[in-house]
């Protein structure tokens, strides 16, 4: 039986408690109904972007670190170079060109009020190419993100560009977008009807029970993933639900995220969420819907079945109440899952479920900070400031000094945070000695996963600002980036390159801690274009730029920066045969 739901729903969020008799379910008169082409070829006018058989390496609304994934990676049979396909008829809004994101990409604005975008380009069609190029030229600056003029035309077939491996993907693919041009926010591109073969259903792993307030499952409090095998389980006091789950599709074996689930106890409907359209001003919190304990140890797809009370996402149902809770019963309670993918295919599974109060509630020995409050907290000269609403839900805040390892713990690193923290470091480092100081994040394994540069404050302490909860300590790097020139282009004189049946001059360009800030390449003292590629650390000018003399020397001079200032400069001659 469940009690009249609280007006405090965010504490309580689906309290059940679960000694499990399995059942596999169908969808009865209880769950919503679908038909069985689900909410895919529900709209008309844009083609697929491909036109090669499509294969998603990744689909819409998936968890990755940080955000949603607002689009559908589709494979392009490990290659670059296939032609990308306009979805539509209209006009080149936006040209962007970055080292990291979305690479080289063109956004499309169709008369009928979407945009489609197209990234991780390895070229545009000549014409956007050769405005970029020059627009690179006349800003003397690789990144590039504006409106071209004139206006570029495209009618929907026509080639809008060539895939590629550009930006922040980590393998060759088109990432494609369908965006409400009024709004900017991205609409799940399946409800076009590309033909992607999906006959499979979504895969659930398991219902994580997540106790609250003193709750226990199996005797203990820390949650428990309850898998559909599981004998019995018994659950005590209050809980919270998330589920365990992924999505494939016919033609390939990468994970995908699911489209819709909803959470009942006793055939009501308690909790439901659906990725249909998301918004990039609250992308990050996608943190709130994923169960981040779990998905930042190990990249689970693992979903809440609660809303967060500082969540702004929306993609839960509307009206969905956020909590339940239920007298203490004899009976068992049936606390059922079922999932979607986009084409309709879905899985259920129900628990039986004994719910049992729990008499005995330990007190909370932590301290426990409202998310909605700002919070300053003070250790040994250091200082750490929340701002209101960081968090998603109340919290703790582990805040020590490890002397061992000279570091400190701001927070743990399964704390998702929406907004970022303010922090003080005390140092021993003298002030001669605190030219390239940063701050470093290590993982769990102890490898730096993030550097932080800062600024030093009048009391001669190091502040910076930082998203992630973690390990930090202060570390100085004094070491400038590294310039070595292709193996190619190298003589017997250090400082002479020779570039003959090589399309490009090519350098590699690392950095062992900060990163690099800035680079730039002279040839006889004119500014010439060096692409900048981090994830293969290499930098190159294309030889189609024309900016060279060809059968003479000519003086070469390229110099890079990192983040704290440490630069080097690698000049010679080269000559371009």
């Amino acid at each position: 039986m469940l009690m009249n739901v609280r007006t405090s729903a965010f504490r309580l969020l689906c309290a059940g408690l679960v000694s499990t008799s399995l059942l596999t379910i169908q969808p009865t008169a209880g769950w919503s109904q679908v038909d069985s082409a689900g909410w895919h070829a529900k709209r008309a006018g844009l083609v697929a972007p491909l036109d090669i058989p499509l294969v998603l390496a990744g689909n819409f609304g998936e968890l990755r670190a940080d955000h949603f994934h607002t689009g559908l990676d589709f494979k392009t049979q490990g290659r670059e170079g296939v032609p990308v396909i306009a979805a539509s008829d209209g006009v080149i809004s936006r040209v962007k060109v970055s080292p990291f994101g979305y690479g080289r990409a063109v956004y499309l604005n169709s008369p009928e009020g979407w945009t489609t975008v197209y990234a991780h380009l390895q070229k545009f069609t000549p014409e956007v190419e050769n405005w970029v190029r020059e627009r690179q030229y006349q800003k003397q600056r690789f990144a590039l993100d504006e409106s071209p003029k004139p206006d570029f035309v495209f009618s929907q077939g026509d080639t809008i560009g060539w895939s590629g491996n550009s930006g922040g993907s980590a393998g060759p693919h088109l990432h494609f977008e369908v965006r409400e041009t009024a709004t900017q926010r991205p609409v799940n591109p399946l409800f076009w009807g590309f033909d992607v073969s999906d006959a499979i259903p979504p895969e659930l792993s398991g219902l994580w029970v997540l106790p609250i307030n003193g709750g226990r499952v199996n005797g203990g409090t820390r949650p428990r993933l309850i898998s559909p095998e599981t004998p019995s389980v018994r659950i005590e006091g209050e809980a919270r639900f998330a589920v365990q789950a992924l999505d494939r599709l016919d033609a390939a074996k990468n994970r995908c995220g699911v489209y819709r689930a909803e959470l009942r106890i006793n055939d009501s409907l308690e909790h439901a969420w659906e990725l249909d359209k998301l918004d990039f001003a609250v992308n990050r919190d996608m943190n709130a819907l994923a169960y981040y304990p779990e998905w930042e140890r190990t990249g689970d797809q693992v979903y809440r079945m609660h809303r967060l009370p500082g969540s702004r996402l929306p993609v839960h149902d509307a009206g969905m109440v956020s909590a339940a809770s239920k007298r203490n019963d004899s009976l068992p309670v049936q606390v059922a899952v079922q999932l979607w993918d986009v084409h309709g295919n879905t899985t259920a599974h129900a628990w039986e479920v004994q719910w049992t109060e729990r008499t005995e509630v330990q007190s909370d020995k932590e301290a426990r900070f409202s998310f909605d409050e700002v919070h300053q907290l003070t250790l040994d000269g250091a200082t750490v400031r929340i701002p209101k609403n960081t968090f998603y839900d109340d919290f703790h805040f582990p805040f020590t000094w490890e002397e061992e390892r000279n570091e400190w713990e701001i927070g743990s690193s399964d704390m998702p945070a929406a907004r970022a923290v303010e922090v003080a470091l005390p140092t021993a480092i003298p002030e001669t000695m605190r030219a390239g100081v940063l701050a470093i994040r290590r993982g769990r394994d102890g490898d730096i996963e993030g550097t932080y540069a800062g600024s030093w404050q009048e009391d001669g302490r190091f502040a910076f600002s930082t998203k992630t909860c973690g390990r930090y300590a202060l570390e100085r790097d004094s070491v400038p980036p590294t310039i070595r020139p292709h193996k190619r282009h190298r003589t017997s004189a250090q400082d002479t390159l020779v570039v003959r049946n090589f399309g490009e001059l090519r350098f590699s360009l690392a950095d062992d801690l900060s990163g690099i800030e800035t680079w730039e390449g002279r040839l006889d003292g004119a500014w010439i274009l060096m692409r900048w590629d981090p994830k293969r650390e290499r930098i190159w000018y294309d030889l189609s730029d024309q900016r060279h003399a060809e059968g003479i020397d000519q003086e070469l001079v390229i110099q890079a920066r990192d983040e704290v200032g440490n630069q080097v400069v690698w000049r010679g001659t080269v000559r371009f045969e």
